[in-house]
């Protein structure tokens, strides 16, 4: 399926995704967290997969050009902005310690905004705490590099058995991605490798869809297993190189991965009306990944304000430890409706101004 076909069963898919993102961010005092981390993430390589058009085998260049419109350019922009609006999130005590280094945050002076800048420019050197959502996009793109890689060489040497060497292929990396490296740093190259495995799900899924029955009753015995490893504690974070056991890895991905498959397809069949909302959502997740740890800040000034907090808790990162279990509720609907009214009022402005210059080479040219 080309990228350019909108299925609303996966739109669906990746708008229930990006909700689970937000509230596995805002619920981390809870279980709920440990349960939508073991599957959350996953769910938007296996999209990418089910999306990858082997067609562009035979187009690298315009493959990376669409990848880097997708991804790279969005990485470039908001990065730059959030750099631009440190030092005003500093005096706004949005920022106070760093999350990893506990270091406390300093302003920005001119040269760290030039090398920070340019930092961004190489797709993986570069932090700013309330993007950190947004290695996501690094994460998706050397992981969708790494695919095209494999996919091509497959298709050069395997000929009328690609497949076979590509599972063989995707296999081989795989396993390499799963090895520890020796320097905590080099993670960042072993990631792409374990999520090229991932998109491999989705490439197998469409291919083989035809033959795979989406069951509710499995749904629900993919679920039970996912509440069952939930319950055990079994923690996986695929930004952080974190899976276990690497076979109950894979299992738990192919089963979050079926379930909201058939959670999706169900919605969009016999729910019109939530299909319509979640499909909407589905076309603003980029919006939202990048901007709700942002707008949970909104949801932190209420708590200081109902529990006379003092300002400096507004840096807490992502969340406000909260008193009450239910706050977490507050910061994802915030999370996801504040970067989507944000969204609808960049795309009208633009639309606006491309209006007014439209307008003035009519005017121009009379």
């Amino acid at each position: 399926m080309s990228e350019q076909n909108h299925n609303r069963t996966f739109s669906i898919i990746k708008a229930i995704g990006i909700i689970l993102i937000v509230i596995g961010h805002s619920s981390i005092f809870t279980p709920l967290c440990r349960f939508v981390y073991l599957f959350h993430v996953t769910i938007f390589f296996f999209v990418a997969g089910y999306m990858f058009n082997d067609v562009e085998i035979q187009k690298p260049l315009n493959f990376f050009r669409k990848k880097i419109k997708r991804l790279y350019i969005p990485w470039i922009i908001y990065g730059i902005i959030f750099i631009l609006l440190h030092n005003i999130f500093l005096k706004l005590h949005l920022l106070n310690l760093d999350a990893h280094t506990k270091i406390l945050i300093e302003p920005y002076h001119f040269t760290d905004v030039i090398i920070k800048s340019l930092k961004v420019l190489t797709f993986f050197s570069w932090k700013e705490i309330l993007l950190a959502p947004l290695w996501f996009l690094f994460g998706l793109f050397s992981g969708l590099s790494v695919f095209f890689t494999i996919s091509f060489i497959s298709k050069k040497i395997g000929k009328n058995n690609s497949e076979i060497f590509r599972f063989i292929l995707v296999a081989i990396f795989m396993t390499i991605g799963f090895i520890e490296p020796p320097i905590k740093y080099l993670s960042i190259l072993y990631r792409p490798f374990v999520i090229a495995g991932l998109i491999y799900l989705g490439k197998l899924y469409s291919i083989y869809e035809d033959k795979i029955k989406l069951s509710l009753p499995m749904a629900l015995l993919c679920l039970s297993g996912l509440m069952i490893a939930t319950y055990f504690k079994y923690n996986i974070n695929v930004g952080a190189m974190i899976f276990g056991n690497k076979l109950i890895f894979l299992i738990i991905s192919l089963a979050g991965c079926y379930m909201m498959l058939t959670i999706s397809d169900y919605i969009n069949k016999n729910s019109s009306k939530i299909a319509v909302y979640l499909d909407y959502i589905g076309g603003r997740t980029l919006s939202i990944m990048a901007l709700h740890y942002l707008a949970f800040k909104l949801v932190s000034l209420i708590q200081i304000a109902i529990y006379e907090y003092p300002i400096n808790y507004l840096a807490y990162y992502p969340v406000i430890p909260y008193k009450t279990s239910y706050w977490w509720v507050a910061y994802t609907i915030v999370g996801i409706i504040v970067p989507i009214v944000a969204s609808v009022f960049y795309d009208k402005i633009i639309e606006f101004i491309k209006g007014k210059l439209s307008n003035t080479k009519v005017v121009a040219k009379m």
